[in-house]
Order: structure tokens, then sequence, then C-alpha cells
């Protein structure tokens, strides 16, 4: 494709047409000119060369340059001190365009040309358009983001709106067309890119913040936009404007000529009835006296709106094809690629793509994903580095409205620093813990999809279409639907963090500012040295034997992070100080929990809690993934460790809750924040620092206290009443009344709210855990037969009220812990069980029971004293108190004697303690 030669009269005459010469300089009186440039590099003999001043530069600069490359005119906005022939004009732009026009011989009033602003839409406008025009049979070009394509054969572009030169090079390509559609954006409207153009249709799909790195602000911005009106057709030309956007409306009402608005009230064309689906949309458009009912598998209110400007532009351009037959094709229209699209995949995830980069457009897309699943909603996004700052914090603020977790991460940061666009991002922003930050896309994709369950959609937005990343002067391959393509099929690695860290997200949680924002990514937390690895953050914590901080050293040199709590006189970038490494430590644990869907449960209380929690883990794991707390993980160390250990496939999550003092239940539950709170049973227990009952009344309802979703505590204490909760327990008008306990042979048999249940084991005091167990599950959703099938499974406890056969003994070992009401039980159990068997006991210290040790003791004493047994051993200072005819002062002194070998071979023989006594030293021994 060429220009055509023209002659300097032709030349001068066109830019007075227009009023643009100023002056002319060292003319000759003819002479042809082959081409115009506004490239120097691509100019040759006897060219004609536009000198554009530019915003990066100036190309009077280069106007020697065009010279020695054989220009013989420049056209110029200023005079050059050279003896070449130049005519300075008013605007070297519009001057540009005014000849371009001339030089091809005004391709454009070869087709009919669809013109399309806005800052949203425009792209899905162009492309609908162009789609029913080839199912109409018409031979139709298009020019925007994708580059441009002629009848389904597609080239690239550098730009949405090419430059003058370009652009008329590409209409000359369309000159056989019938149609060329063109996304016009503010930036070419400004460059005169357009200028001199003749357009048959002008649309205006919308205007929202965007862009003000080049505008002065949005008032500027819209009047730029409006500019395409006046370049349409004064004779027979048409505009179609949104007028439910404001600028739309008043940009309608400033039209002069034939014009046409498409909104959800009276207008020409009116939208009405919408209903959104996941995969469709339905809706009529009136126009007059014409009703008609559309659908199509683009989804979202925005893509409607987008679909009505097709409409609306192609009704008032093809006289001849009704409004029903452009119907008739909507439903056969491809969604464009980039613009919400959809990928497919067998996890039942709504996994879309979408180029969303403002405010609205984010606003639109998630506003629309919302209303299609009642699951969560996962967003990930950024924003492109040097362009419009002013837009990103009301991004972010765009995607928390509607999303349940926002990843930010990069866009096309080009030369800015990726943590200063975040930080932009954040700005403003409250403190949320529904925020990630993961600046490698790559990794962000990924994590967002691991977490997404069923039902769960996930948007990857700002680079739609875009098969590259620009980063510091490189475009590197880069496509957000292949990565998520890749992630779907990506196998879990379950060693380290189902979700690894940003530095900058330790920076965010913890309120502090990093001594450097080098990229790094963290796949594991440690509070233990021994056994850490390389790409590791570790928590020095200090405890009653060690302090973490002494190894601080030994991780640095293993390429980890650290974080501590005091000047550490090692200085090293990947060195963290907080206030506190404790609470540093919960606050990371409580950001992570968030990251995932399972449900958690919160389990405390003086007694029952790991037995509630097994019970509990063996009912729902019959329907879904579980993580429970490990072994006696539940204090303030404890609890962070088991949420690291969360996997996006866990649906619920089950931690128990320990405190031995005031304020620890509270610190817990701020971790957690559990949806479900359990409270097994208060009674006494840990009285050194919790005083009394009420004291552990007051302690352990501080889970109670929190924002749950669902209570559950036992009926019988009245304190209770202050919350709204179900009650569980022996009497009938608890919520969950638990009646008919019977023990038949090794099983427990009992009925809940007159439902009949039973669990594997003689001891009946377990009748209450699991009915705790049942109540929850019920209102979870489980039917009783999957409820009774976990109920069936082994408890995996030990020395919890364990029955082991040994030889002809039976051993009740229950010395993991020990309290009155815990004491009381079993004693009740063990004088029970085969009562024709010879009994034996060997009690220990009930520990941590404060100035009420002595009281508590003697009850057991009480308890005891009128039995029938064969033998009763005590082990530690307070058991004494037992008085059991043999007393030891410790395990050791025991094991020393030779009572053990003397126990009647066919006993039943109870074990219980407090875990400090150490009992569990003598079960080898029997």
């Amino acid at each position: 494709m060429f220009s055509k030669s023209k002659s300097l009269k032709k030349i001068i005459n066109k830019l007075q047409e227009n009023a643009q010469i100023k002056e002319k300089h060292h003319l000759p009186k003819s002479q042809n000119y082959h081409k115009i440039e506004t490239d120097s590099r691509n100019v040759t003999k006897n060219d004609l060369f536009v000198c554009i001043s530019g915003y990066q530069t100036d190309g009077h600069i280069f106007a020697n340059s065009a010279v020695k490359n054989g220009a013989k005119l420049l056209i110029v906005e200023q005079k050059l001190s050279n003896s070449i022939p130049q005519i300075v004009v008013k605007n070297s732009r519009k001057s540009a365009a005014i000849l371009a026009n001339l030089f091809f011989d005004n391709p454009t009033s070869k087709f009919k040309l669809i013109g399309i602003t806005g800052t949203n839409g425009k792209t899905t406008t162009a492309n609908l358009i162009y789609q029913i025009l080839i199912k109409l049979g018409y031979k139709v070009g298009i020019i925007g983001t994708f580059g441009y394509t002629i009848n389904n054969e597609n080239f690239s572009s550098k730009r949405t709106t090419p430059d003058i030169i370009d652009l008329n090079k590409i209409f000359q390509k369309m000159e056989d067309t019938d149609f060329v559609v063109m996304e016009v954006s503010s930036h070419a409207i400004a460059l005169q890119r357009v200028f001199s153009l003749s357009f048959d249709a002008g649309i205006f799909t919308n205007l929202t913040q965007d862009h003000l790195d080049f505008h002065k602000n949005l008032k500027e911005y819209a009047q730029t936009k409006f500019k395409l009106f006046d370049y349409v057709n004064r004779n027979n030309g048409i505009s179609i404007v949104n007028t439910d956007d404001k600028f739309g409306k008043d940009f309608f009402e400033k039209i002069n000529g034939k014009k046409f608005n498409y909104s959800k009230n009276i207008s020409d064309y009116q939208i009405l009835n919408i209903e959104a689906k996941i995969d469709e949309n339905k809706f009529t458009l009136k126009n007059k006296n014409r009703q008609i009912n559309f659908q199509t598998n683009l989804i979202g209110n925005f893509n409607i709106y987008n679909l009505v400007a097709t409409i609306s532009v192609l009704d008032q351009l093809l006289s001849d094809i009704s409004l029903q037959k452009l119907a008739n094709l909507t439903n056969t229209l491809s969604i464009i690629s980039g613009r919400l699209e959809k990928i497919n995949n067998d996890k039942n995830i709504g996994i879309f793509i979408d180029y969303a980069h403002t405010p609205d457009a984010l606003k639109n897309v998630l506003s629309t994903l919302f209303k299609l699943t009642k699951k969560r909603i996962i967003t990930v996004f950024g924003a492109g580095g040097e362009r419009d700052k002013t837009k990103r914090p009301a991004m972010l603020k765009a995607a928390l409205k509607y999303s349940d977790f926002t990843i930010l991460t990069n866009d096309n940061p080009r030369y800015e620093k990726s943590e200063e666009i975040i930080n932009d991002l954040l700005n403003g922003a409250k403190k949320s813990s529904n925020i990630w930050i993961m600046r490698d896309r790559k990794i962000a994709i990924e994590s967002a999809i691991k977490l997404a369950q069923s039902g769960d959609i996930v948007l990857i937005a700002g680079k739609g279409h875009e098969t590259y990343q620009a980063i510091k002067g490189k475009k590197i391959d880069f496509n957000d639907k292949k990565q998520a393509i890749n992630a779907l099929s990506k196998t879990d690695n379950l060693k380290n963090l189902a979700i690894s860290f940003d530095p900058l997200i330790l920076e965010y949680i913890l309120d502090i500012s990093l001594k450097t924002k080098q990229f790094e990514i963290i796949t594991e937390i440690s509070t233990d040295s021994r056994n850490i690895k390389e790409n590791s953050l570790f928590i020095a914590l200090k405890g009653d034997n060690f302090d973490g901080h002494d190894y601080v050293n030994e991780v640095l040199k293993k390429n980890c992070w650290a974080i501590v709590n005091t000047d550490f006189p090692t200085q090293n970038n990947r060195l963290i100080k907080v206030q506190n490494t404790l609470e540093a430590y919960g606050k990371l644990a409580n950001h992570y929990r968030k990251l995932f869907g399972a449900i958690p449960i919160g389990i405390t209380g003086t007694y029952g809690k790991t037995t509630v929690k097994e019970y509990l883990g063996n009912i729902l794991e019959e329907n879904a993934p579980v993580l429970k707390t490990y072994a006696n993980e539940n204090n303030l160390i404890g609890l962070p460790k088991t949420i690291f250990k969360l996997q996006p496939f866990h649906k619920f999550g089950i931690f128990e809750l320990g405190s031995n003092q005031f304020g620890e239940i509270a610190k817990l539950t701020k971790i957690l924040e559990p949806e479900i709170g359990i409270i097994t049973a208060v009674g006494p227990s840990h009285l050194e620092f919790l005083e009394n009952e009420n004291g552990v009344y007051e302690e352990k309802s501080a889970l109670l206290r929190s924002s749950l979703k669902r209570r559950y505590y036992p009926g019988k204490d009245e304190k209770f009443l202050e919350f709204e909760g179900k009650t569980f327990g022996y009497k009938k008008n608890y919520n969950f009344s638990i009646s008919a306990v019977s023990q038949i042979e090794e099983k427990t048999n009992f009925k809940l709210n007159n439902e009949n249940f039973s669990i594997p084991t003689p001891f009946s005091e377990y009748a209450l855990n699991a009915g705790i167990a049942i109540s929850v599950c019920q209102e979870l959703g489980f039917a009783n037969e999957v409820i009774q099938k976990g109920l069936n499974k082994t408890l995996e406890i030990s020395a919890r009220m364990e029955i082991v056969n040994s030889n002809q003994r039976i051993l009740l070992i229950d010395c993991y812990n020990a309290n009155p009401d815990s004491m009381k039980a079993a004693i009740t159990f063990w004088k029970n069980y085969h009562p024709e068997k010879p009994h034996i006991a060997l009690l220990g210290d009930m520990l941590e029971l404060g100035e009420l040790t002595e009281f508590y003791h003697k009850k057991i004493w009480h308890q005891l004293k009128d039995m029938n047994y064969n033998m009763l051993i005590s082990v530690g200072k307070l058991a004494k108190l037992f008085g059991a005819e043999h007393h030891f002062e410790d395990v050791n002194a025991l094991l020393k004697s030779d009572i053990l070998k003397n126990l009647a071979e066919n006993s039943v023989i109870l074990l219980k303690a407090s875990h400090g006594i150490e009992l569990e030293k003598i079960i080898k021994k029997l």
C-alpha cells in the first residue's frame, strides 16, 4: 500500500482550506512530492516530512535527518534555520492528518466508517459489530486493541488507534470493504490521529476515570472523548450514546444531528427484563413499537450495554435488516478474547480473564460475578506502571467491595518499581485481612486457582488478551489465559506452605518497613532452627528454656528471613524487627487463615476438647477433608503452627484452644477468628492463675464473645444464658438433649433428641462428647447415617480413657490430663467396668488447681473411701490425700519398687493423673 504523489499546489490548497498556513519559506514554483512521513527514518527521496511536536520528543529535531534522507518539503510549527522549503502551520498534527487524507486519496470515502469511544467496552462493541456484519455477509475491517483485521485476516498494530500515516495505510488496504469498525481512544483524538476523518457512525459507551496521567483531569478527558462526534458526518452520519452514563447524557444533549440513545430508562433503545446467569444473558430491547427478546452467551450487565450499542448502530445503518434478525444472531456471537473470557475446567471453578484495568471496569465485572455465585470471589489484579496513579486506590476499593479475597500482583510495571505501585493501590485502604500480595503474577494466578473451591469464582483482571508483561523496557512473554490453564493442571506441593509469602505481605500484615523490597518467595514458616530450609521465615520466640534469637545468625546463613524482637548486632536485610515475635506469629497465622475457604471451628473447655475434636473430625471427614489440631498444639505457638498446615482442599478446620491464664482464649480467638465456637465444659482447672470456676468461665467464654456464626455450650451452666447459641446436656429442655445412655459390652448407645446413636466404647461419659459433635454436624446439614458412620471410627487419641487389653489385664489409660471432673468420671467408669474382675487404681496429682488444690483432692478421697477395690496406689505430693495404702512421691520411686510385679493378672487397672506426673512411664511395665 502506498500514498500517491501530490503537487505543491494541492498541498498548499488543502492546508489553506483548513486554515493551517501561517508562513511559507523557500518554496519552489512547482514540485511533486512522493509521499508523506512523520518518522524521519522512513523518509526517502522527494518526500514531504511533517515535524510533529510530541509528548516525549519533537519532530523538529529530526528535520535535518529527514532532509539527508531525501525530504524536499518540511511542514513545521516554527521556521527552521535552513534553506529547505518549509511551510509553517498552526498545528502540525492536524496538518499531518489533512495531508495524509490527501496523499491517500481519502480512503474512508470508499466504505462506511464506525468509530467507538469510551473508557470501557470499545473492544467488545467493535468486535460484536464486526462479527454480526461478517455473519450477514458484508466485507468488514476492524481496527483496535487486537491490531486490525480484514475479512478474518489478522494483522498486528502497535496502538489501539494507529498514527495518522499508518492509519491511512490500513484504510487503503480496506478500500474493498463495506464497513470499517474502529476503536477510537482518547489519546488518538487528543493527538489528532482521527482529525479530518469522516465517520458514518459514532458510538459512546461510557466514561470513568482513566488516563489521568495523560489528561489534565476527568473533565478534559470527557471533552476529548466528545470530540469524536465532531467528526461524525453532518449530512447522514449517526451518533449512538449510552445515556445511563452521566457524561453520555450530557454529550447526547449537545449533539447536533441524527442521534439515538440507549438506556434502561425511556430511550430510543430501552433495555428491559434483564435475566443474568453464569453462562448467558437474556433481555428485551424496546425501540418505538418493537419489543424484541435477546439471548447471548456474553455475561454481565456491561456486556448487555455493549450488545445494545451494537444492535442500535446496525439497526440504523442496515435499513434492510430487521431487529429480529439481529436478535437471532446474538446467541451465535463468540466471546471476545480477554473480555470476561471463561476458562473451562473440571473443578467447577468459574475462572475468568478480563482486561478490566480501571475502577469502573473492575466494579462492573465484579458486580456481575458477585450476582452469579453464593460462594467466594477471588480477584487477582495489579496496576500498570507509569500510568494514571490516582485510579489505583479506587481499583482496590472496587475489588474489595465485591471480592472475598484480593491478591495484588504485577500488571505491566514498566520502569516503575512494583512495590511503589502496590503501595499506591493500598493507599487509603483500611487494613484488611482479605488482601494478599504476590508480585510474581504467575504465582499469584496459581495461588488464586489453588485457593478456589468448587463453586468459587476467580477473576484475573488487568491484562486480558495481552501476551506479555512490560518490565524495564522489555516485553516478557506472559499470557493470563495460559497461566490459568497451566495452574489448573499443576500438582500441589504439600510439604511447605500452600500459598507462598511475598515479603511485602509481611510488611503489610505487621505494619513495618522492610530494609529491602527485593522480591523473594517465602515457602515455609518455622520456629525451629534445627530443620529450617532455604527461603523460610524464622520466628525467634522466647521460651522458658530457650531463646530463638540465639539461632538467628545460623538461620540467616541459610538464605532465610528472620523476625526478631531485639536489636540485633548482625546487619542483614532479611532481619525484621517487631515488638513481640509471638504476636507477629499470630498475626501472620490469622491473615494466612483467611486465604482458605475451610470453615474454622474453635473448641475450648476444661475437659473433653480433644475427644470432641476427634468425634467431630471423624464425622466431617466422611464428606470433606479436615485439618485438626495435632497433639497438644493448642496454645499461642501451637495454633499458628496448625494454621500454617491449612491446604486449599480442607473444607473444615478444627482447632483446640487451650488456656491456663487469663487472656489466652481471647488471643487465640483473635488469631483463629472461628465461625463455630464450642465450649465443652467449665470446671475447676488451671486454678493457679484462673483462681476459681468463675475465673475459668470468664476465660473460656471469651471464645463465645467473638463474631461467631454458631455457638454451642453446656446447658447446665446458667452463666451461658448471656449468649445466643445452642445448649447441650442431659436435660430435655436443652437444644440437644442426650438421654437413654446405656453400655452394652464394648459399646455405648444413647439418644440425641430422640434419635439413636452409638459409639464403640464402653466409656459412657463420651456420649456427651459425641453428642456435641453430632449437634454441630446436624446443623451443618449432615445426615444421621453419615454421622453414625463417622462415630464408628476409632478415635485417634492416646492416654485419654484408652482401653488396652494386655495379657489378661485391662488397662484404662487416662493420664494425659486430670482435673476434678475428669478424675471423678474416670473413677466412676473404672468402678463399673467389668465389676467381676479385681480393680486397681494408680492415681496421681491433679495439677494447677491453685489454692483449692487440697480441697479438690479431698473430694476425690470422699469418692474413693466407700468404694470396694483391690488396691489403690497414689503418686505425687498431693495424691497422698486420696488415702491410698501405697504412696510414692514420684513415678521413679514407684518404678524402683516391686509393687507392679504383684498386681493381679486379670485386673482392671486405671491410670489417671495430670500429664506432669508422668504415669505413662509405667505403661510398658504393665
